[in-house]
């Protein structure tokens, strides 16, 4: 435990250049997430994710899984979601826990064929856990909410 601690501060003790390094990687992450989703590939876009992730739908679907996830994406791709392209939003918060845990407040949102814009009703938040394994970043729980007006 004092260890984890020492390892914190110390994180938190570096130079801004190094931890903007480490955002420049994950923002690279939710690039080729990005990049998947618009090429329609189900396997890439779940490859941004550790083998045991959670992922939580913008319906409230649980997915537990990367190979869950791999599926779950493949039919969305090919059906409801096929020729959709996700854009990255305005929103990012980056907050580091450790080293190689970081917690991630993102917004996007879904552009459907045919359309230039991000229609309001298409735009979500995104609250997103990252980890370093292996010396890669991935993503291990992804929770996903619409944006919308609270009810009256």
């Amino acid at each position: 435990m004092l260890v984890q601690v020492a390892e914190v501060a110390l994180f938190q003790q570096r130079p801004r250049a190094q931890a903007g390094g480490v955002e420049v990687e994950l923002t690279r992450l939710e690039r080729r997430q990005a990049d998947a989703w618009d090429r329609g590939d189900g396997d890439a876009f779940a490859a941004t994710f550790t083998e045991d992730a959670d992922f939580i739908a913008v319906n409230g679907e649980h997915i537990r899984t990367r190979e869950k996830i791999a599926e779950s994406m493949r039919e969305g791709l090919s059906t409801f979601m096929k020729g959709t392209r996700f854009h990255l939003g305005e929103v990012r918060h980056v907050r580091f826990l450790s080293p190689d845990t970081a917690v991630m407040v993102t917004s996007n949102c879904v552009i459907r064929p045919g359309e230039e814009e991000c229609r309001p009703e298409a735009r979500s938040m995104q609250s997103r856990v990252a980890v370093k394994r292996d010396g890669a970043w991935l993503f291990t729980t992804f929770q996903n909410t619409r944006i919308g007006r609270p009810p009256s």
